[in-house]
């Protein structure tokens, strides 16, 4: 492999980092929508914030399919499965574990069996279970990717079955909608393995100023509308409804994309100091530490009465998010101190 091809892509670690602060936002502002009045001053709070942010998971698809669908990236399934699937499914076990341990013990979820935590996990630990299953199709996908046009074709075809159409559903805007029921859980065509190809298209393919622009005025408008679907969808159900803020949203989606080439533009040509560098590298790497440990934080924090439930929710969701981030960070640099495991655990 040349010297260019390893030359470090720091524009997605800078997109790594900024996902994984904005995944601790989320949770924070959102975990309390079902505990509050829908419609009301905190729900509306709420909205704003998940509005905002919503776009992580697309960036995260995107950061993956960026490294793994590039053809001369040497990826084999002896390597997929010894070293991709195995690290996701000690993390999900190992974290699985805690998280049912946690629950039962301080009485958080009585009505559920250790045994069934620990086969279903945590709510946010869904996302490892799902690449698990993507990184297993990988040899199939890494076919499609050897040509810009493979891998845009299964990007669009996607797009439209499995993100759109749901979408469409979500809103009642879909005639006959029993047609397409499971549609996006069809493995090709799954709204995750859209985003997956999206990343290694977007890397590649640069957009010209015009369409660039079309695309940053796309993602305010999709912003606004996820807002405002999630107020409709509400007043439909007379229930909260969160399917406009879903990670398999189209207008979450552009979002995502459209921030992926941002960042990508912005640090196009740019020269980082050996400072900065260091620091998004070792930010970078804790990443997926903070995933798996910011929901136990917030978790004893709201135990405590420290919530944005609790308090005046414009200002407690900062302020909460100030506190978790730093030590979610502190605890996975600590884990993976941790001789033997804490590699593989964070």
């Amino acid at each position: 492999m040349s010297t260019a091809a390893r030359k470090r892509i720091w524009y997605w670690d800078i997109l790594r980092i900024s996902a994984v602060l904005c995944l601790v936002l989320r949770h924070i502002s959102t975990a309390s929508f079902d505990f509050v009045e829908p419609l009301g001053a905190k729900w509306w709070v709420f909205n704003a914030y998940g509005s905002l942010v919503a776009w992580m998971v697309p960036v995260y698809l995107m950061l993956s399919g960026a490294s793994f669908l590039d053809p001369n990236k040497k990826v084999t399934i002896k390597t997929i499965w010894a070293r991709n699937i195995w690290h996701m499914f000690v993390a999900f076990a190992a974290w699985s574990i805690l998280y049912a341990l946690y629950n039962h013990l301080s009485g958080q979820d009585t009505h559920t069996s250790i045994v069934e935590m620990l086969f279903t996990g945590h709510f946010h630990l869904w996302f490892l279970p799902m690449i698990m299953g993507i990184y297993m199709l990988l040899p199939v996908f890494r076919l499609a990717s050897k040509t810009i046009k493979g891998t845009a074709y299964v990007f669009f075809a996607s797009l439209v079955l499995s993100v759109t159409f749901p979408m469409l559903q979500d809103l009642g805007w879909m005639p006959d909608a029993e047609l397409i029921t499971g549609m996006n859980n069809v493995g090709f065509i799954s709204s995750h393995v859209c985003f997956f190809f999206a990343g290694w298209l977007f890397h590649k393919m640069d957009l010209n100023k015009k369409q660039r622009y079309l695309l940053y005025s796309l993602a305010i408008l999709a912003t606004v509308a996820v807002f405002m679907g999630t107020w409709q969808l509400t007043i439909r159900d007379g229930a909260h409804n969160e399917d406009m803020q879903s990670d398999s949203n189209l207008l979450t989606g552009i979002q995502g994309i459209a921030l992926f080439v941002l960042i990508k533009e912005l640090c196009r040509e740019k020269e980082f100091s050996i400072q900065t560098q260091n620091a998004l590298r070792f930010y970078s790497s804790l990443t997926f530490g903070v995933y798996l440990v910011h929901v136990m934080l917030i978790a004893l924090l709201d135990r405590f009465g420290f919530s944005p439930i609790t308090y005046n929710a414009c200002w407690m969701i900062p302020l909460s998010f100030c506190f978790v981030t730093p030590l979610s960070f502190l605890i996975t640099w600590a884990l993976r101190k941790i001789p033997l495991v804490g590699k593989f655990i964070t």
